[in-house]
């Protein structure tokens, strides 16, 4: 009876001890909310004013590199090559011989045309003499100059032939591919080698519509290659795509000079920066100080000095890390840059300077 006494006292304890804890925490619970209402009677904001700035509007595109000048060396001849002078990676200019097929038939051909060709001439001289004479009639000669005729167009015809068995760069640059060798049998129309010239480089980008409409020939573009992050190149748009690709983006051709210091070679990528003036002026914002979407946008601006108030803008178009803003902002508003997650409307704000 007395152990059940004392259990019943210990409990009762134990009870007592739970209640007064619970009523302490209670009691620390309100001071907290009720110091947090204090502190929370104003929040901390960065403010910034719109910006009157010209619009420019960036835009960066990613590309690779292509030769600016890439061409086949096609024949135009037929016969056995006898000779090769040039070797794939060598500097060739334009006009140099880089292979020489057999001509000793079209010389041949050629001796024999000149050979009939100083024939007809002479008998043109003597029959001349004897129309001159009375002795033949005159309807004679035409038919020797007819054959003389075609006698200089055979022999121009195989001079040419014979030049062609030349193989000759039409470009200057390096022989990049070489498919022929000494002893290959070839004919009109055959690829013999492949020329390429790096001096110049053409960055292939594709842009959106959107976008596209803005770029112009001509236009000076600002290139990084990405084995090169730091090396800025000029640039120069040469072509601009007249129809879109299944993507619905156009290709951009740009121009730049291979820098001798830092050299590149076709296949490497490469970022093109574009930079469109409008030669307008329009209020800025930072994109940071936008309240929920682009779509649906808004701005805390902090009225009287201490009230944050929501105003919902139109913008227009977006510049980097910038945004234009069309209507609902006007110069010398302040409109807050940090700390919009703690506003709602109507909340006591109090500015503070910037880090």
């Amino acid at each position: 009876m007395r152990n059940r006494f004392f259990l019943w006292l210990a409990l009762a304890l134990v009870i007592a001890l739970a209640v007064w804890k619970l009523f302490s925490n209670k009691s620390l619970l309100d001071e907290e909310a009720k110091l947090s209402t204090m502190s929370r009677a104003f929040v901390p904001v960065e403010v910034i004013e719109p910006k009157l700035e010209v619009l420019a509007n960036n835009l960066e595109a990613d590309g690779i590199f292509l030769p600016a000048k890439e061409m086949f060396v096609i024949s135009e001849t037929a016969g056995k090559v006898i000779e090769v002078f040039k070797d794939k990676g060598e500097w060739v200019k334009e006009g140099e011989v880089i292979a020489k097929v057999d001509d000793e038939l079209l010389a041949i051909e050629l001796e024999a045309t000149q050979a009939n060709l100083a024939k007809l001439k002479k008998d043109q001289e003597r029959l001349a003499n004897l129309i001159e004479g009375e002795a033949a009639p005159k309807n004679k000669i035409e038919d020797i100059q007819l054959g003389i005729l075609a006698a200089e167009a055979k022999e121009k015809g195989l001079k040419k032939q014979i030049a062609n068995t030349s193989i000759k760069a039409p470009m200057t640059g390096t022989l990049g591919m070489r498919f022929i060798e000494r002893g290959s049998v070839i004919g009109p129309g055959i690829q013999v080698a492949q020329m390429t010239n790096l001096e110049k480089l053409s960055l292939m980008v594709k842009v959106t519509e959107k976008d596209v409409l803005k770029v112009r020939k001509g236009q000076s573009v600002t290139v990084v290659a990405d084995v090169y992050p730091s090396l800025k190149i000029p640039g120069k748009v040469t072509n601009i795509g007249l129809r879109a690709d299944n993507a619905f983006t156009y290709n951009v051709e740009i121009e730049v000079v291979n820098p001798k210091q830092s050299p590149l070679l076709g296949g490497m990528h490469a970022r093109a920066s574009f930079t469109f003036v409008s030669n307008q002026e329009g209020l800025t914002v930072p994109r940071k100080t936008i309240a929920g979407s682009l779509q649906d946008p808004s701005v805390f601006v902090v009225a009287n000095d201490s009230i944050a108030e929501l105003r919902h803008i139109t913008l227009g178009e977006i510049y980097g890390d910038r945004v234009e803003v069309k209507t609902g902002l006007k110069s010398g508003d302040k409109v807050v840059l940090t700390g919009q997650l703690n506003l709602s409307e109507g909340t006591k704000v109090q500015v503070v300077e910037g880090n």
